[in-house]
């Protein structure tokens, strides 16, 4: 049985109080007992103001001490965090929130000026985002409390400093007003503990729920992942890594924002001394080449290196063990945010593993997984979300990878997505992109299928992106042979009908290949053909 997470942190507070527990990008720290004080007068203050088991609270503070006190107080009232998914644009921001309805707002001030600012929105848009205006954050959270973290700026008005909160929380608790009575909510909200957007339309945005109970064995089956302990130090920026290392008794360092900064990343490891790190596969494979062009290897104090957020071949595994030091162990995680972790495998297995398939490893404690008659990987474990937004309860996931078990361990072999329908064949790319990826010069590639008007049927376009100073055309050439006759030889039916080499368009924060894009981009150079 889990510990409930403040409650272990106390545990911690008290066994080693002036032990760092944050070190922030700008210098700050706090020790375990200065975070337990803060989370206690961040939920003291927040009570005051009437914040109440079950509120849905709508979270947007950057990765920080505050964020994680703030946190786990709201988390301690037994109100739900809804994360915030701050880059949609108005319309699919005013539909998610409908969705929720949301009683309270805990937000950065910067933040929330940002939205507010007509020079931010055009920066963002020239850089293709989309950030919603302060006015449809209004509009679309009508009557909730506004709670804000950070300087007075342009746009609170109305809003409680938490600093504030934090100083005073008797007069918190004078300025106290009576909320009125909710709407109706779907029901599956009301044993939620944690709501976050993944996909959707304005008609219907997706959401995937956890309870209390889900989030606590997900921090229970991390902490063994992570293998940290008290003197250790982690650089990551997710709250389901951050907290198991502080309930560990270990230091975690938070870098500035969401936004990935190279060169503080490698500047932090040496200076801080970091012994365990997690980065999303784009993030790390920079990294690596950042070490790789300065001839050097990541620093010694670095023992344990986890990836995930996107499939990580075995040419990149061979590049990134090459810049760490000997004693360093590198592993691979495998899951989604309906559950995650669900499998994890050590880089010198997925080294050795010389069949098709992208390989992710045993199932990790207590996770379950069998393969539906049409191949595609089921999972259970007690760290499954309970549901999507308004949708029933569910004991198990089709996580949509077509997956094999060879010697307990899973192979992903594609995606039912994905799937090209070519004459009589199915061909799944998964399962001929990691072979490919072996060729010389390959730095990564990816299979699409394009319908063609002149044979009423798909044809395969293979797009590759190459490594630095390798020419096009010889490796088209070497690609074409090795395929067909060559260590890298793939199936007939697999053949690809066009080879492209050209940077992979990638979407989302994890920087995965976006297929879809790939698809319409190969479309148009063939109708240029």
């Amino acid at each position: 049985m889990s510990i409930a997470p403040l409650s272990q942190l106390r545990l911690v507070a008290a066994r080693t109080p002036e032990g760092v527990a944050i070190i922030e990008e700008s210098g700050r720290r706090a020790t375990f007992r200065e975070l337990v004080a803060r989370v206690e007068r961040i939920e003291r203050g927040l009570s005051a103001q009437g914040m109440r088991r079950g509120d849905r609270v709508l979270f947007a503070i950057r990765p920080s001490e505050v964020a994680i006190a703030s946190m786990l107080a709201i988390t301690e009232l037994g109100a739900v965090i809804v994360a915030a998914q701050i880059g949609v644009g108005d319309e699919l921001f005013a539909a998610q929130m409908r969705a929720v309805r949301p009683s309270w707002v805990v937000a950065e001030s910067a933040l929330v000026a940002a939205m507010g600012s007509k020079v931010v929105h055009r920066i963002v848009k020239m850089r293709g985002g989309a950030l919603p205006s302060l006015d449809a954050l209004l509009d679309a959270l009508l009557g909730a409390r506004f709670v804000a973290s950070g300087p007075w700026l342009p746009g609170l008005r109305g809003a409680v400093r938490l600093e504030e909160l934090e100083r005073d929380t008797q007069r918190a608790a004078n300025e106290r007003v009576v909320m009125e009575p909710e709407p109706t909510v779907p029901p599956n909200i009301t044993s939620a503990a944690f709501i976050v957007f993944t996909s959707g339309t304005t008609a219907a945005p997706k959401a995937v729920i956890h309870s209390r109970g889900s989030l606590e064995a997900t921090l229970e089956v991390v902490s063994g992942l992570l293998a940290i302990a008290p003197g250790d130090r982690l650089l990551a920026r997710e709250l389901h890594l951050l907290l198991p290392a502080l309930l560990a008794g270990a230091t975690v360092y938070v870098p500035r924002g969401q936004r990935y900064d190279l060169h503080r990343t490698a500047r932090a490891l040496v200076e801080h001394r970091i012994t365990h790190m997690y980065e999303v596969t784009a993030n790390l494979v920079r990294l690596v080449e950042y070490f790789e062009r300065s001839r050097s290897s990541l620093p010694t104090s670095l023992r344990h290196v986890m990836v995930g957020a996107a499939p990580v071949r075995q040419a990149f595994f061979r590049r990134l063990r090459n810049v760490l030091s000997a004693n360093a162990r590198a592993w691979c995680v495998y899951g989604m945010t309906e559950i995650l972790p669900i499998a994890a495998i050590e880089i010198e297995e997925k080294l050795a593993y010389d069949q098709d398939g992208d390989i992710v490893g045993r199932p990790v404690d207590g996770v379950r997984v069998e393969i539906s008659i049409d191949g595609e990987l089921i999972v259970y474990g007690p760290h499954l979300f309970t549901g999507y937004l308004g949708g029933p309860t569910v004991s198990s996931l089709a996580t949509g990878d077509l997956a094999i078990i060879d010697d307990g361990r899973i192979v992903l072999i594609g995606r039912a997505k994905d799937m090209i329908i070519r004459g009589n064949y199915n061909i799944y790319p998964e399962l001929y992109e990691p072979t490919i990826e072996r060729v010389a010069g390959v730095r990564r590639c990816a299979m699409v299928g394009v319908y063609s008007e002149a044979t009423a049927d798909e044809c395969i376009v293979l797009a590759v992106e190459a490594e630095p100073g390798v020419n096009a055309e010889g490796l088209v050439r070497r690609l074409r042979q090795e395929m067909r006759d060559g260590p890298a030889r793939i199936d007939n039916a697999a053949q690809p009908d066009f080879i492209f080499v050209m940077a992979l368009p990638e979407s989302g924060r994890s920087h995965k290949v976006d297929k879809r894009a790939l698809r319409e981009t190969a479309r148009k150079r063939l109708e240029c053909a």
